[in-house]
């Protein structure tokens, strides 16, 4: 009789503990649900989904891969002037049947062993994992992505245990992508010249405290570029503004196609440009920004189809090294400035290099 109570108390106890278990990662998945819920910035979403999860529910690797035709995501992650951490683990994808290929068509969490041959896309440099759980990521009935867990352990994930859970963990970290996207783009936005399309003064001051502090901290040149459209008035006053707006929008074209693609441009107001550009030393700013001069010099303008200009511009070039006595974003920009002003008095369609 004892021997049958304290079996019975036994299965109790294991019971109890199985409940308390599952209560625990209950309230785990519910405080990392909130996390991801409460976040609008991308970066932060990208931290809570590419470390906190493995960490939080004992993961040996999470992966992210993203649907991404336009670079809209990755134009946003290399736009930091440090890589995250989790960079590698960030994964994307043009090609949208790529990432169908893993899903049936009814998109529901795929769970098996781990299959290097059929796997290894996904989870890079990773030949220990056991087994996997793959989450379809899916906003407005589009696939946008997939979420990868993997284990060390085979008995992690087995086919259709446990996929009701991760299904509304996919639908969470779904709308939580779409939801940072969109704060992010309403940002870029904010941070964009709406007439030339290039970066406005805002996105611009930001910038410029990043890239000196970066350029201190490596002991590394960061050069200036102050450009001012020479005669710019007359062009507004004997054409109008529209003709004036189409050579704006035609300059900034020409710049962004001539500067490297790691350059900061921005429109700094009205016909003044302003960009920054790292690593360089003022002898190698001063030999961009003549090429840049010459172009717009060149270019024939075409304002309307009976009417073309041609325009030149002054550049006014600063730098930051061991070699010159700025030491701040604000004495830069403002040497820059000075020497653009100096430029233009001493003729104009010229670069002058601050001392």
């Amino acid at each position: 009789m004892s021997t049958d109570v304290e079996k019975l108390q036994a299965q109790l106890d294991n019971f109890i503990q199985i409940a308390k278990n599952n209560e625990r990662k209950q309230i785990n998945f519910q405080q990392y649900e909130l996390s991801l819920l409460n976040c609008s910035d991308l970066f932060e979403l990208l931290t809570l989904i590419l470390e906190q999860h493995k960490e939080k529910f004992q993961l040996t690797e999470v992966t992210l891969l993203l649907h991404d035709p336009e670079y809209e995501f990755q134009r946003l992650i290399d736009s930091r002037t440090t890589p995250p951490p989790w960079r590698k683990k960030l994964l994307f994808q043009q090609n949208l049947q790529f990432i169908n290929q893993y899903f049936t068509i009814l998109r529901k969490p795929r769970l098996s062993e781990f299959s290097l041959h059929q796997h290894q896309h996904l989870f890079l440099d990773n030949d220990t994992l056991r087994s996997v759980a793959l989450l379809p990521l899916v906003r407005h009935n589009k696939l946008i992505g997939s979420l990868n867990l993997g284990s060390r352990k085979a008995d992690r994930f087995q086919a259709n245990i446990g996929t009701q859970f991760l299904q509304h963990l996919a639908a969470v970290v779904s709308a939580c992508i779409e939801n940072t996207r969109l704060h992010e783009h309403i940002k870029q936005v904010g941070l964009r010249d709406p007439l030339t399309g290039v970066n406005n003064r805002r996105f611009f001051d930001q910038r410029v405290e990043e890239e000196v502090k970066r350029a201190q901290r490596n002991k590394t040149p960061l050069s200036c570029l102050f450009i001012d459209l020479d005669h710019f008035k007359r062009i507004n006053d004997n054409h109008g503004h529209q003709a004036g707006d189409a050579v704006l929008k035609q300059t900034a074209h020409i710049l962004d196609d001539t500067i490297r693609a790691n350059d900061v441009l921005a429109r700094y107001g009205g016909e003044e440009f302003v960009c920054l550009l790292a690593d360089t030393t003022g002898d190698d700013a001063k030999e961009l920004a003549d090429r840049v001069r010459e172009k717009v010099a060149n270019t024939v303008f075409q304002i309307s189809p009976s009417v073309s200009l041609n325009i030149t511009m002054s550049v006014g070039l600063a730098t930051l090294d061991e070699t010159t006595n700025v030491y701040s974003s604000s004495q830069l920009i403002h040497a820059a400035d000075q020497a653009v002003y100096v430029a233009k008095v001493s003729g104009r369609n010229r670069v002058h290099k601050a001392n």
